[in-house]
């Protein structure tokens, strides 16, 4: 319900756009109706979504909530992103179990 309506109102989470740093205090202020919990919440499960990590790991303008550029996305930041998002190696197959050594052919 929460996400919802932050999904509904505000343009930079819709576009997944690389939020200001402290975005969720504004938010807070912003819809006083919720609990600020259940807000930062939001933030935080927004912000680990692929679709966001990888707008951070191009880098560029962070966003306010009127979609209003405030800074940037630090090197570091950006770095951290592209290590996230980037297509992790696939599990090495498991070692097949020895083969049990023959025994003597009974006659």
């Amino acid at each position: 319900m929460i996400a919802d309506h932050v999904y509904s109102k505000f343009d930079v989470f819709r576009q997944f756009r690389p939020l200001a740093l402290g975005i969720h205090e504004s938010l807070i202020a912003a819809l006083p109706q919720f609990d600020s919990t259940l807000i930062s919440r939001v933030v935080a499960n927004h912000c680990r979504k692929p679709r966001y990590v990888k707008s951070l790991a191009r880098g560029g303008k962070r966003f306010d909530l009127a979609n209003k550029p405030v800074g940037e996305v630090s090197a570091e930041e950006k770095k951290a992103a592209e290590q996230m998002s980037a297509p992790k190696p696939a599990p090495a197959p498991a070692a097949a179990a020895p083969a049990e050594p023959a025994g003597d052919a009974a006659e």
